[in-house]
Order: C-alpha cells, then structure tokens, then sequence
C-alpha cells in the first residue's frame, strides 16, 4: 500500500498544507527547503527577531536537570531540562520539560541545532516550544560529518513545527510509491550533464550529506523545468506545423496599390520582417509568428502588407484586438494608411479598394447583424475587432489570416475559438506584442513561435526628452511645468496628462500608518481647469468605465485640435496616434511598469517633431521607485528598457501566474539560466522527434502538466 499524506499529518494539518499548494506525497517532496544552514557554522544570537520561529545552531555550555513539584492528578513529577547554549557572543537558555534524556546527549561542547519561538524572559534570550533537530530520529550524537553538512530550513507551513515536517518528508523519501520517483530527466540526458536522479536529488535537497550535493541537486531542478517548458513548446510548435493552411501568396492590385502610394519608404527591418511573414504566408503549413518591436517602430504597417496579400489570395484577415478603444485606433490606422483605397461600401469597391470593417460589443444590434452577413457572405476584406469577432454568431466566408494584437491578453481558448471559424484548413497567425522582447523571453516564453524582430524606427531615432520629478523634493516645478504645457498649445500642439487612477484613492502605508492621498484623472483636471498657468485651455477627460461614444467623441476632438489636452488613464497606452501630441505629463509615475511608462511615453513625438515627457511622483528622490523612472528618463530604446525591466522585476513577473495561467517555475532564471534553456532545446526537440506523445517518458509528461497546466496560455507581461 502506498504512503499518503493522512497518514502522517491530521486532518487540521492537511488543511494547512493544502494552504501552501501541498495535496500529494509528491508536492512534500518537492517541498524544498528556503535556506540550508550548515551546523558548523554559529548563529548570531543578536539577529533573531522576537516572536518568529527560528532555528539556531550553538555550543552547548551546560545542561542542568530537576524535578518540579508534582501536581494532582500526575504520576510522576514533571522535569525541567534547561541546556545553556552560546553563539560566541551571547548566550541563550532554552528549557525543556520532561526530556531528561537529554542530559545524556548534549554534553558541554557539542555543538547543536534547536528550533523554536524567539522569546525574551527575564532579559535573557530563549526559545518556546523547542525542539532539538538532531540529524536521524536514532542519532544520539552529532558526528564530524553531520557539522559540515547542510540543515534544511522550511518556509513555515502554519500549524506544523519544521521538526515534524522533515521527519515527515524523510520518512516518505523511503516509503513513497516508486511512481514518486520516476525520473522525467531521460537516463542520457542526466548522464551527458552529470545530474542525479530524481530519488538521489530529492535526498540531497531534504537530507544533504555535503554542500556539493545540495547544489548539485539543486541544478537539476533548473534543467528539470527548462526541459519540461521546452519540451512542450516544441512540441506545440511541432503541432503548428502540422496544421494545413491555405497558402496566400498573390500579390495583386491592393498590394500594389498600397506601396505605390505609401508616403514614406519602408524600413530594411520592415521589409525584412515582411519577406519572412511572405514566406510563412506561402506555405500550406499554418504560419504561427511573433511580431516585435519598439513603439513607433511599424508593426502596423507591416501587418496591414500581410492582411492585404491574404486579401489579394482570395480571402479574408481579421484583426483582433483585446480592448474597443485599441481596436478603434487599429481601425482608424488602417483608414488612415489605406487612404482612398478604402472602400467606403462593400457594395461600391473597385478592384483595388479595400472593403475594411469595425465590429466591437457596444456596436447597436442591427449594425452588428448586417456586419456579420456581409463577412459571411465574403463581402468584408478586413474586420478589426475586440472579442466580438469569436461569438458563436461571426461567422467568415474564407478566414485565411488572424492577426492578434495585445496577445498576452487572449486566453488560448479564445485564440482557439477565431482559428475555428476558417473550417476545414486553419487560417494563418500573427501575434503582436506591443513592447520589444529581450532574446532570453522570447526563447523562454514563445520559443512554440518564429520571431520577427522591428529593431529600427522609420523616422529615425525619435526625439523625446523625459525628465523624472519629485514633487515631493521640488513641489514648485508643478506649475513650471503647467506653464510649459501651455507654451506647447500656443504653438498648435497638444498634450496628454495621465495618472493611474479614476478617482481619488486614500492609501494607508502598513509600515507607518500615514494614510497617503492619492488624486484620480477627475480630480486633476479639476485642478487643471482652475491652475492660473492654463486659464483658456480647453481640457477634455477620457477613462475607461465612460461609454464607447463618449470617448470616440472626445478623441476625435483631441485629433482635430478641438481640446488641448487630453486628462486620461491607461486606456491611451497603445495604439493612439494623435501627431500633434508633443508633450506627456504623467502622474505618480511610480505606480506603472517600465514598459508602461515606455507605452505611453510612445504617444507623443508621433510625427518627428521634439517631444518633451514628465514623469512625477510623490515620493522623494531617496526612496525606491524613482531609480526606475530615472531610467525610463535615460533612454528611449525599449530594448535596453525591456532588458532592464526583466532584471530589476526578476523572473517571477515574467513567468509568474499572471502570464502563463498558473505556472509554477519555481528555479528557472531567465536572466541567469540562458545557456541551461538553449540547451535543454536541443535535448527537447530529439525527444519530441522520437517520441512526440511522451509514451515512453511518462514522468516528463507529468511534470508539464504540473509547471505548465493544460489551461496555460504563453503570457508575458505588457505593462
């Protein structure tokens, strides 16, 4: 009979473990240890904070043993053994009731390992509830080698003393079912890169002889989840490539017209990225491509080239995007482009025009019906549209091209419910990612997808200056700053003010109690409308919870000049184009991403005229957070942000729960672990070639399952 869980804890002790994500014998197991302390080493008694559980390693000064009084009811006497340990500087007593054992085996000068509640009794350091971690339920003394090896410390599981719980885990280490330990690593693998196996790797995390050991084990956990994730990118890409498209390759009257009149000449990264989309394009096999690039850096121009091959192959592109403002600005992009090769009725276009159309939830019913027969019925090109265009009742006459924008925002299931609507072949895709990708993400978390790669910018290098402010160091540049803005309108340009919130927010700081006040975007330009320095500028407010009309009204009287400025929250991060905008103040910059920052720094400086961007915070200058905005003020080159941004967050944002639906790669460091994830590519792709269904590696296939849940989308962070 196999080992379970309730036969070693409570039921109430089930539930605390369940807390911490353990429901099997397997998830204990993989339970590492936080920190490993080595015995030998002292522990300064000074650090211990009171009222935590802490495991202290000292020598053993004395041991003094009594009996206290007996009270009614009891047998016997209880006892009271009290062990005098000194770190080298203080001391510590620590008292043990009816454990007189232990006046045999600590003996002066041992030196031992204890764990327990830091209190203070009497101005005298001690622990309650203390255990003594000897190193085997059956050692009576601690050996030269048990004082050189490490000890396991346990993040805290409530309800459970780290004694009982790795006892408890290296009961199970012997007993566990053998499936506990069936090696996801192939026998080859680990022998080619000198790893353990997992039942060796598991006893050297819980119970590690040497230092070298552990970190040995230690290591294959990073080459265990490398393989695990790239195992199942290559094999999705492996399935991508099975999957028959309809090959579009026709460059006809639409394409030719659109590069003949575009006003400005295509960079060598766009047309390269183009001939690579081409390529794909041509192919039976279903294009799966990734589409990255810098703000301003073209994707656009470059996915509308794709769109109208699809359309002069004979059939249709849609283009999803995840929020109606984002596909509106798409919509408009693509008007703007196309020019009057835009149809302006399905029923009227020439041979060359294109018949494009927006589809967006808050459309008025009746639209959305002729809508939806006319892309039935083949008489839409190109449809931009938000999560409308998956409802069961859109239906296309020929779907041969998704184009998928903002992708980390669309579930698989919902990519999944667009691809079927091509019928029997599947239409071909392209993802774009609205922030550049630093190389290690990219073959981290899309390595299932080819990589195209905008790395110039048409006009040139844009030229944006951005200044990082306190307000806090410096509360008179506010109105400096208000003046500039007004300068800029006086020259015919416009500005955006943003800041992170609608309505006014109080914050109270846990640490010092100080409630902070924090203003929305209704309050700013309130305030704006009455600041001295702006008296005659017209001021308009856009957010997101305002109805579709109401913000299409307002920005369109921002492109036209009708406002002068523009108060709003995010929902202006990407895809706004407004050329005359050529000044951004942004509020509490502090409380937004480094690609965010970057995001809506890209809205202004559209056209090539010298652009100014202010990004204020609250917070004084000594204090974190404004060495991040100082180093979105240093530079405009998104991928030294992106590569910033990645080691300033750590992996846990890039490959945390919010990006990949719930995975749990706990010991795979993008930054760190480049090489380790390149190779385990190579070690992927021969196992997918030999054995694409995992048959004879069912102990891969489960780990996938669990770091990588069948739910997972690949995510990555855009703000």
């Amino acid at each position: 009979m196999s080992a379970r869980l309730d036969d070693y804890f409570t039921k109430r002790d089930l539930g605390f473990l369940r807390k911490r994500g353990i429901e099997s014998v397997g998830d204990l197991l993989h339970f590492f240890p936080r920190r490993f302390l080595v015995p030998g080493e002292k522990t300064p008694f000074g650090g211990l904070p009171i009222g935590e559980t802490a495991i202290v390693q000292a020598e053993v000064l004395s041991v003094d043993t009594r009996m206290l009084e007996r009270r009614t009811g009891q047998k016997r006497p209880p006892s009271l053994t009290t062990v005098l340990i000194n770190d080298g500087a203080m001391t510590m007593k620590i008292a043990f009731f009816n454990q007189q054992w232990l006046q045999q085996q600590l003996t002066p000068g041992l030196v031992v390992v204890f764990a327990g509640t830091v209190e203070e009794f009497r101005g005298q350091l001690t622990l309650k509830s203390p255990v003594w971690l000897n190193r085997d339920e059956h050692d009576e003394t601690w050996t030269p080698e048990d004082l050189s090896s490490p000890f396991p410390v346990y993040s805290r599981v409530k309800g459970i003393a780290q004694s009982r719980l790795w006892k408890a885990i290296k009961v199970l280490l012997d007993v566990a079912d053998p499936v506990e330990f069936e090696d996801p690593l192939p026998t080859g693998m680990r022998e080619q890169l000198d790893l353990p196996d997992l039942r060796t790797a598991l006893g050297d995390m819980h119970r590690p002889r040497t230092q070298a050991d552990m970190e040995r084990a230690q290591q294959r956990w990073k080459w265990e989840e490398a393989l695990a994730l790239q195992t199942e990118l290559v094999s999705r890409k492996a399935d991508y490539e099975q999957l028959s498209a309809t090959p579009l390759f026709d460059v006809g009257a639409r394409s030719r017209r659109f590069e003949a009149n575009l006003p400005f000449a295509l960079t060598a990264s766009q047309v390269r990225v183009g001939e690579e989309i081409s390529r794909d394009l041509a192919r039976s096999t279903a294009m799966h491509r990734l589409l990255h690039g810098d703000v301003g850096s073209g994707k656009t121009v470059v996915a509308l080239r794709a769109m109208l091959t699809a359309v002069d192959s004979g059939a249709q592109a849609a283009m999803l995007a995840p929020t109606e403002v984002l596909a509106t600005q798409h919509f408009r992009s693509i008007e703007g482009l196309l020019g009057e090769q835009m149809a302006l009725s399905p029923l009227l276009a020439e041979d060359d025009q294109v018949r494009v159309a927006l589809m967006t939830g808050s459309m008025p019913a009746r639209e959305r019906r002729q809508l939806a027969l006319d892309l039935a019925a083949g008489q839409i090109d190109i449809v931009v549209g938000t999560h409308a265009l998956m409802s069961e009742t859109t239906m296309f006459a020929e779907l041969g091209l998704i184009v998928v924008d903002e992708q980390h925002r669309f579930g698989v299931e919902q990519r999944e419910a667009l691809r079927s609507k091509a019928g029997l072949t599947v239409p071909h895709t392209l993802v774009m990612s609205a922030t550049p990708i630093p190389r290690t993400v990219a073959m981290t978390v899309f390595a299932d997808l080819d990589v195209s790669t905008l790395d110039e910018m048409p006009a040139g290098p844009k030229d944006v200056t951005t200044h990082a402010v306190s307000l806090a160091d410096h509360p008179a540049w506010l109105s400096r700053i208000h003046q500039l803005l007004a300068d800029t309108v006086r020259r015919g340009e416009g500005g955006f003010v943003v800041a992170p919130r609608i309505e006014n927010t109080e914050v109270e700081d846990l640490e010092s109690g100080r409630v902070e006040q924090f203003i929305g975007v209704e309050e700013i330009r309130e305030r704006m409308t009455r600041a001295p320095e702006l008296a005659g500028l017209s001021i308009g407010l856009m957010h997101g919870k305002m109805p579709m009309a109401e913000k299409d009204r307002v920005m369109n009287d921002f492109l036209t000049g009708e406002l002068d400025v523009l108060v709003a929250t995010t929902v202006i991060e990407v895809g706004i184009d407004v050329p005359r905008a050529t000044m951004m103040i942004i509020h509490e910059a502090d409380r937004f991403g480094v690609a965010q920052l970057h995001q809506l720094r890209g809205r202004v400086g559209r056209d090539g005229r010298a652009a100014t961007c202010f990004l204020l915070t609250n917070r004084p200058e000594e204090e974190p957070g404004f060495e991040r905005i100082q180093a979105v003020a240093g530079t405009l080159d998104g991928f030294v942000l992106a590569e910033y941004d990645l080691d300033s967050r750590g992996e846990g944002d890039v490959l945390g729960a919010s990006q990949w639906g719930g995975s749990s790669l706990r010991h795979l460091s993008v930054l760190r672990d480049a090489a380790v994830i390149e190779h385990a590519r190579s070690f992927a792709e021969k196992i997918v070639e030999v054995d694409p269904d995992l048959s004879s590696l069912p102990a891969l296939r489960r780990l996938i399952r669990r770091i990588l849940p069948a739910e997972a989308a690949h995510f990555i962070e855009a703000s």
